[in-house]
């Protein structure tokens, strides 16, 4: 199997994931609020924010392709906690491991990647590459909401999704294991707590005083952050509208809502998946990937407030467009943002370096999540999109000011 088809299965196989849309419904299921719902994102954000960096140092210093199977198997047991969890507290363990996956996985994968390009002379085409394996991870996503529609239509049962979901979580172990040992990267001799910490404190350094990489920095954990934090309210949404479903459809409320979730998803990630085949595309009709970042940032914060206005005038479906359009441009951000870290750092550090980049969407989502859910509870969702407008607006005048003035 070609190198390029195991990226893309990893992709596929990682986000073929029968939960995720149906994750916040589950938790509201539960009986959580909005302000519990942002304190579980916070923490599990929070935790990726304490293992990030250190996690892409051990990647560094033990092993890429050792770090991604702790990863993928940490994903495994999360959803089979997920599946018998029943309280607000007991919630909080899954989302230790599923924490722990995301920090052993961010950074590294990305990081097996440019390394094979490099051992392969391709380098020039990193943006083309991993914009086309990131659009294969779109296509897990499509294709398992779909399926986790059906189940929701057929059993009308949140936890099943979970247990489903560790079928691809095994099937992706296995795929890391055939992975080459010749993107097992790491450094000469022993892995010792101490030369973790110092890889770390080296990496972080870099990632602070290294003016490019720290604009990259800021940027990242703003925009992610946003949009982490928005999509999480297109299921409500969905289900707001379930009611008018079932007034033309045969199916009851709960059904009528996991239709919607899986149509509503479905086209967002074929979407995706379509766009992040065209990010270097978008590139090059920017002109550098550093203005494609400027227009990425501020359409964005037109977007928020459109959906803003269009909650605020009772016009949900406005509000839903948007959240595609959204979609469409995390699908260019990826490609955009990554391709610019890569630049900017060694094959020694680089995957400490694109950890730094996760860590800064943890930090945005930690702040922004619990905000966000009170500004909900409080304003209705109008008020939160409006918050998250104001801050890419911020970021994007930040931006242009220091790009101005270095």
């Amino acid at each position: 199997m070609k190198m390029i088809t195991r990226f893309s299965l990893y992709g596929f196989l990682k986000n073929f994931d029968f939960s995720e849309p149906f994750l916040i419904l589950f938790w509201l299921s539960l009986g959580l609020n909005f302000f519990q719902i942002g304190i579980l994102v916070a923490f599990q954000n929070v935790l990726i924010n304490v293992m990030e960096i250190p996690s892409g140092a051990f990647a560094d210093l033990a092993g890429r392709k050792t770090s991604m199977l702790v990863s993928l198997i940490s994903y495994v047991i999360a959803f089979l906690l997920f599946a018998v969890a029943d309280s607000f507290a007991f919630l909080f363990v899954p989302l230790v491991f599923y924490a722990v996956g995301d920090a052993f996985r961010t950074g590294t994968h990305k990081a097996m990647i440019f390394d094979w390009l490099k051992i392969n002379n391709r380098l020039d085409e990193r943006t083309k590459v991993y914009g086309y394996t990131r659009s294969w991870s779109n296509y897990g996503s499509a294709f398992s909401v779909l399926i986790a529609a059906l189940i929701m239509i057929a059993f009308r049962d949140y936890r099943l999704v979970f247990w489903l979901s560790v079928v691809p979580g095994l099937v992706g172990v296995w795929n890391m294991f055939c992975y080459p040992d010749e993107l097992n990267r790491k450094k000469a001799g022993s892995v010792s707590l101490s030369g973790i910490l110092a890889h770390t404190f080296s990496g972080v350094k870099k990632a602070l005083t290294h003016p490019r990489i720290r604009t990259l920095v800021v940027q990242n954990m703003a925009f992610e952050g946003c949009f982490v934090v928005s999509k999480d309210f297109v299921q409500p949404l969905l289900k707001a509208q379930a009611l008018a479903l079932t007034a033309w459809i045969a199916l009851s409320e709960d059904r009528a809502t996991a239709l919607g979730v899986g149509i509503v998803y479905f086209i967002l990630h074929m979407v995706s998946a379509w766009t992040s085949r065209r990010a270097h595309s978008f590139v090059k009709k920017a002109k550098g990937e550093n203005r494609a970042a400027l227009i990425l940032l501020a359409v964005g914060a037109a977007l928020f407030a459109i959906s803003s206005v269009g909650l605020c005038a009772g016009q949900i479906y406005i509000a839903l467009a948007v959240f595609i359009a959204l979609f469409i441009l995390q699908n260019l951000w990826v490609p955009v943002n990554v391709a610019q870290y890569d630049a900017y750092s060694d094959e020694t550090d680089q995957a400490t370096i694109l950890s730094v980049a996760s860590q800064a969407k943890a930090v945005g989502v930690a702040v922004i999540a619990p905000l966000s859910g009170l500004a909900a509870d409080a304003f209705g969702i109008q008020g939160s999109m409006t918050m998250l407008a104001v801050i890419l607006a911020l970021t994007f005048t930040w931006s242009v000011l220091k790009k101005i003035n270095p």
